[in-house]
């Protein structure tokens, strides 16, 4: 696919003419984080301990790229709604992926980017561009537990983890809204390499889909807790398409909506740049 980068209004039709039987209303994205936690679990033939069950997170199938255009909702500890719109668009390179990250409105955000390029020996670059800057500004390790844009996503949220930064175990199975399901917990082994002392994660057994997440700090306090329902296959995918992050010490929430996805459209490799963030502002 051939890439018009000097419009962009008709480079983005072009990604997200997805047709009519991928339109899905009413229903929310587990996203971009971004997507970046939306994830499908394989079955497997025999019974795995955890290391095993997140590396099957990586090695399943995801497609070799995914278009999503996604609404936002962020609900503050008073009740005020503040509503968002953007789209998310992520591409397979290998081992590794790239994802791109678009507001649309309102006007206030409208045109903010944000890049990540995944990293299998590193930490992810992640990359912010900000209109009223006219820049493109490195996300450097100091500010990975900075929100993201005032959501209650961080830019650690937002970047892999490779299965061997963390300790794996399966704490339990037990029953979360009827799915029968593994309790995974992941502690890292170094404590300087995340802001979260572990994460807790609720994984379907019979699809193997992650659709609660518990972030715990260094002190062992519950901060963030990542909820995902709504479950749909897309272009033969298992896909979660709601999700909502809450984070207890702010007592504030963000819900995600995705209004159309598709997976393995041929996305150009152009818009994974930071020349294309700054394109048209």
């Amino acid at each position: 696919m051939t890439l018009c980068l000097p419009d962009w209004k008709k480079s983005t039709d072009r990604i997200f003419n997805l047709g009519s039987k991928q339109r899905i209303m009413n229903i929310k994205g587990y996203t971009f984080i971004i997507i970046v936690v939306l994830l499908v679990w394989v079955c497997p033939a025999v019974a795995m301990d955890g290391a095993q069950i997140a590396q099957k997170v990586v090695d399943r199938d995801q497609g070799q790229d995914a278009t999503l255009k996604i609404r936002m909702l962020l609900i503050d500890k008073g009740g005020k709604k503040r509503f968002r719109s953007l789209i998310t668009v992520v591409k397979k390179y290998g081992d590794v992926s790239k994802s791109y990250i678009r507001f649309t409105s309102p006007a206030d955000i409208e045109g903010t980017a944000f890049l990540t390029w995944e990293n299998k020996e590193s930490d992810d670059d992640q990359f912010l561009y900000l209109p009223a800057l006219q820049r493109v500004r490195r996300i450097v390790s100091s500010q990975k537990s900075n929100r993201f844009v005032n959501t209650d996503y961080t830019y650690e949220d937002l970047q892999s983890r490779e299965v061997d930064q963390d300790v794996h175990t399966v704490l339990r199975e037990e029953k979360l809204d009827d799915h029968d399901c593994w309790v995974l917990e992941s502690i890292p082994k170094a404590t300087d390499d995340s802001q979260y002392g572990k994460r807790v994660t609720w994984v379907v057994k019979d699809i193997y889909l992650p659709i609660k997440t518990e972030f715990y700090d260094k002190r062992n306090r519950l901060h963030k807790i990542l909820t995902g329902k709504e479950i749909q296959k897309i272009d033969g995918i298992w896909t979660i398409l709601d999700a909502e992050m809450n984070d207890l010490n702010k007592n504030h929430c963000t819900l995600l909506k995705t209004d159309e996805i598709g997976y393995n459209r041929g996305i150009p490799d152009e818009i994974f740049t930071k020349g294309y963030m700054k394109h048209n502002q």
